[in-house]
């Protein structure tokens, strides 16, 4: 098999696992109509290649099923980059000059604050990434809300930044999720980010979610908000249709997919 063959190949048995979530080894064997031990060498290659997907009992599944393990802020740059960029470049069109935004901590917000060119933005960062990335701007006034900072993801939290983030009034919040589930809204791995990210919805005229489709489907351990808080929400591609259809006709949002 030439490189691009296996290059496809490994392509393809991820997008499946991203589609379903987990595969087991017999998925694979019947779906690729190979041996057993075939499959296995498969998901072996693909663990080597693909730092979001992780080794289940007979298969392999996401590293983000059911939300409770979470990597680094580094490792997620490089993980489905292409749709965070795609994603946050949309919603960077949907901000005005002189607007007020307070951006969320996480690695597709970090891609949004990379596309402000706006003049005289005032921009509230609970993520320190972010705010280093937008210091150097001049058009853009740039305020942090203080607090602790989670070592290994950058995002800012505590009772201090719980308390201080109260004195802002925004016109829009722009928010990440680890998880995104129709009935039960969006879910966090970690309780540290909590707090901030209920504020955050409190102290905005209007709330913009971003994420990549593979964060739908999953529950994460601890609840934010419902998704009848959130206006718009903009995703790739590859979200399901079903849930499309969900969140316009039972949650009244609205839905941009790039």
């Amino acid at each position: 098999m030439n490189t691009i063959e296996k290059y496809n190949r490994l392509e393809e048995l991820k997008k499946l696992v991203i589609k379903n979530k987990r595969l087991m080894v017999e998925d694979i064997v019947e779906y690729f109509n190979i041996s057993y031990p075939t499959a296995r060498r498969y998901i072996q290659e693909a663990l080597i290649n693909n730092k979001d997907l992780k080794k289940i009992r007979n298969g392999i599944g996401l590293i983000t099923d059911f939300g409770n393990t979470e990597i680094y802020f580094e490792e997620k740059l490089n993980i489905r980059t292409e749709e965070k960029k795609a994603i946050a470049k949309k919603c960077a069109s949907l901000i005005l000059e002189d607007e007020s935004v307070i951006i969320d901590s996480g690695t597709t917000c970090y891609f949004f604050a990379q596309e402000l060119y706006h003049k005289n933005l005032k921009i509230i960062s609970t993520d320190i990434r972010i705010s280093m990335e937008l210091i150097d701007n001049k058009d853009i006034s740039v305020y942090t809300i203080g607090g602790e900072i989670r070592k290994g993801y950058y995002s800012v939290g505590g009772p201090i930044a719980q308390e201080n983030i109260k004195n802002f009034n925004v016109n829009t919040a722009v928010m990440s999720a680890d998880s995104i589930n129709i009935e039960r809204g969006i879910t966090n791995t970690d309780v540290f980010e909590i707090p901030v990210k209920k504020e955050l919805r409190k102290c905005a005229e209007r709330l913009i979610l971003i994420s990549d489709s593979s964060k739908f489907n999953n529950n994460s351990f601890y609840h934010v908000i419902d998704l009848s808080a959130i206006d718009t929400l903009i995703t790739d591609s590859n979200i399901d249709k079903d849930i499309c259809k969900r969140l316009k006709e039972e949650k009244n949002i609205e839905l941009i997919i790039v």
